[in-house]
């Protein structure tokens, strides 16, 4: 209302200032129209109603009423379109209208013939408010990882809910004698025959069962494009508010592999001037700062020494001064601590402990800031040094001169001051004046030469390692590919465990009836047998696994020395994936990978019968083993496991009041595996679930209704830790939906094969 009552042209103005006034109230109104319709969105819109405690124990996981669970069904199974509402809409999310370009007026223009520039409204997020509160407050990453959760139950709950109509009709009224038709037994595809006519209901759920989690995955994939390419647009939305500051992040380059006659800011520089005239802004070299870092970690530990001793000193004089107080109390007046210095345990000097540390720590503060100094002084020494060899060329040829100047022999940079060894690491940032020159830079290869000038896109500075910053790039590659070897090595260790622990049961089993064959030991000794064979080799497999993602953690940043944390977490997504896969195959298989291939080499069509019949077999390990998944890995991470342990049995151990304040603050922090999700401890564990239930979605589809049981547990757990429990310090922009596409075609491609073998 207020536009119109300003933009109303009077009788008296002329159709010339009529328009201009018209002009000006149009670009007004688009840049203040976004504003004014969130303001009127926020005011009509309801609050935000979350269900009661009741509904949500019926209610699946991600729907917030049942009208949602309709509208979503209706999506499902493409009803929409039947009911002639034209195209359908996905109600996971609700589509915006974004504004049209021919859909706004035309604005007049200026005297000067240009026209105003239209300000379109940004699309908005694509989610409905629950699921964008919960996106607002968790993260595009971690909210990703809380749907797969919910995929996984959508994928297995339902199918269940129709293979108890339809599946195990068919297994229960089939009788087919096989090696085992009892118990859990009795509803498998084992007891169907191979030539019966009935097994069309198999194959035809089977079908039904991939298109749905095709079709599924679909919905998916058009909620995650649209939230990928908001963050591609608008960023991290808590990434420094300073546009500025994100104009400079998106506009920057890592720069990996820098010759060292190329380490030193102006060369640097001049090197990507030459490749990208005038398109650079700045470059930077990384410095070594190796030096001061050990002077520091020395100084914190000599700290963290005089902290202590003082706080056990004066917990000492107080608990002396309380015990002087009273009657009949004899004490003896606390001495000071002493240490043993220069020279070994038995020639050394006492001295007092608390005046050593102090002495020490106040040492190393200088030494500190005279390490500091030295850096400063050395990198003016490279600036001052190239101004000068600039001072050497003539004319406007500078430039060109530079280029061919760092060609010099090193002993000649050295003296001229050009080449400061281990001044500078192979590792540097360059900005651009524009996105399009940086994303040009980090995608074209700048030379033919192998690990020369390796461009990437900058990491997050929150994602930066900085204590690898300055590994070698070929290093790191080096130290790689070593890992990865004995990792892979690893796999068939692992593999041959596995196998003699799910053998060691029965073998245990076996023992028992020779030493008494006149006994039945299912019969007599069944809770023997449920734990040998149900509980103790899926608790040990369980345990091995639960810890094998820290073992991947420390390779990544102590032996290979990733330079971000995102890098980390892949290798640890990528290997962790990898042996939770490898333990289900080789539970297939059920003896080592060299009789497999033996088998196979001898036989093949014997080989797939004994993989099926294999497979069919290790049902009961596989669902024991999903089964203390959801009580163990799942619980645990609720429970804070870490945080538990040293809360709950370290602390009461420790005299609080004879620790220093440092110490104190470091018991209260989280653990460094509690703070954020880190997600190649978590994502693993659902794949590993998809994949079990994905496998036995035919054969024994109780399996199913395990695993659906298990990701619903897993998806509350998820969403409770990122709402009051986890932060995370950066976002990857969605990233790893590509991990979770993969693993569902891997998972699909698997079980179309065993389906094709049975």
């Amino acid at each position: 209302k207020v536009l119109k009552i300003n933009c109303c042209c009077s009788d008296s103005e002329s159709d010339t200032s009529c328009k201009a006034r018209q002009t000006v109230c149009l670009e007004d109104g688009l840049a203040n129209e976004d504003l004014t319709v969130d303001e009127e969105k926020s005011a009509s819109r309801p609050p935000l109603k979350y269900p009661n405690r009741f509904q949500s124990y019926f209610l699946p996981p991600g729907f917030h009423n049942w009208s949602d669970v309709w509208k979503y069904l209706r999506y499902l199974l493409f009803l929409s379109r039947c009911r002639g509402q034209g195209k359908d809409s996905n109600p996971v999310f609700t589509p915006s209208s974004p504004t049209n370009q021919s859909s706004l007026p035309s604005a007049s223009p200026r005297n000067d013939g240009s026209y105003p520039q239209l300000k379109i409204r940004a699309q908005e997020i694509p989610l409905t408010p629950p699921e964008r509160e919960l996106l607002r407050c968790a993260g595009l990453d971690t909210y990703l990882m809380i749907r797969f959760a919910r995929f996984g139950f959508d994928v297995t709950f339902y199918p269940f809910a129709v293979a108890c109509v339809t599946v195990f009709p068919v297994y229960i009224s089939s009788s087919r004698d096989s090696w085992k038709n009892e118990g859990f037994f009795s509803l498998t595809i084992n007891r169907v025959d191979e030539n019966d006519s009935i097994m069309w209901v198999v194959v035809v759920f089977t079908v039904l069962l991939y298109l749905f989690v095709l079709r599924r995955l679909w919905m998916e994939w058009e909620v995650v494009i649209k939230l990928r390419h908001h963050f591609l647009e608008n960023g991290d939305e808590n990434f420094h508010k300073s546009s500025t500051y994100l104009k400079k992040f998106r506009n920057t380059c890592v720069v990996e592999c820098v010759p060292k006659r190329h380490r030193s800011d102006r060369s640097l520089q001049i090197i990507f001037e030459k490749l990208f005239p005038g398109q650079i802004k700045n470059a930077e070299m990384v410095i070594h700062t190796s030096t001061l870092d050990k002077i520091l970690d020395k100084r914190r530990k000599f700290l963290d020494k005089y902290e202590s001793v003082v706080a056990r000193y004066e917990y000492e004089k107080w608990k002396y001064d309380q015990g002087s107080t009273r009657c009949c109390v004899a004490t003896s007046e606390p001495i000071e601590p002493q240490v043993r210095t220069s020279g070994s345990c038995f020639k050394g000097t006492n001295e007092s402990a608390i005046k050593h540390y102090k002495t020490m720590v106040d040492q190393l503060k200088v030494s500190a800031h005279e390490e500091y100094d030295k850096i400063v002084e050395k990198r003016m020494q490279v600036k001052n040094a190239r101004s000068l060899s600039n001072s050497l060329g003539n004319g406007g040829d500078r430039d060109n001169f530079d280029m061919y100047f760092l060609f010099l022999p090193s002993l000649v940079q050295e003296a001229l001051g050009l080449n400061i060894p281990e001044f500078f690491c192979g590792t540097g940032f360059v900005e651009f004046k524009s996105l399009s020159a940086k994303q040009s830079a980090v995608q074209c290869n700048l030379s033919g030469e192998p690990n020369w000038m390796i461009t990437r896109d900058a990491p997050d500075p929150r994602d930066i390692l900085w204590s690898n910053i300055c590994t070698e790039h070929t290093k790191i590659e080096t130290r790689k590919i070593v890992t990865q070897f004995f990792l892979v090595i690893g796999i068939l260790v692992w593999g041959t465990f596995v196998t003699i622990v799910t053998n060691a049961a029965n073998k245990s089993i076996d023992n028992i009836r020779k030493a008494d064959p006149f006994q039945d030991v299912n019969e007599s000794n069944s809770n023997l047998v449920v734990v040998l064979r149900g509980y103790i080799p899926p608790l040990i497999v369980s345990l091995i696994l639960l810890w094998l993602p820290q073992v991947f953690f420390i390779l990544a940043v102590r032996v290979i020395r990733f330079k971000s944390l995102s890098q980390v977490d892949e290798f640890v997504m990528k290997w962790n994936t990898g042996y939770r896969l490898a333990n289900i195959f080789f539970i297939f298989f059920s003896i080592s990978l060299i009789d497999a291939f033996r088998c196979f080499k001898d036989d093949p069509e014997l080989f797939i019968q004994l993989v099926a019949e294999g497979i069919l077999r290790q049902s009961t390990f596989l669902i024991n083993l999903v089964l203390i998944s959801t009580g163990q890995e799942t619980m645990l991470q609720l429970l804070q496991w870490r945080s538990l342990i040293k809360q709950a049995l370290y602390r009461p151990l420790v005299n609080l009041n004879k620790r220093s304040r440092r110490y104190l603050d470091r018991l209260n922090e989280a653990p460094d595996f509690e703070k954020a999700f880190i997600f190649g401890f978590f994502a693993p564990t659902l794949s590993y679930g998809l994949m079990v239930a994905m496998m036995y979605s035919y054969m024994a589809p109780l399996v199913l209704g395990v695993c659906s049981f298990f990701f619903w547990v897993a998806s509350k757990v998820h969403t409770h830790n990122a709402l009051y429990v986890y932060v995370q310090p950066f976002e990857g922009g969605g990233k790893i939906f590509y991990y979770w596409n993969r693993i569902v075609f891997t998972t699909l491609y698997s079980s179309i094969i065993i389906f094709s073998g049975v």
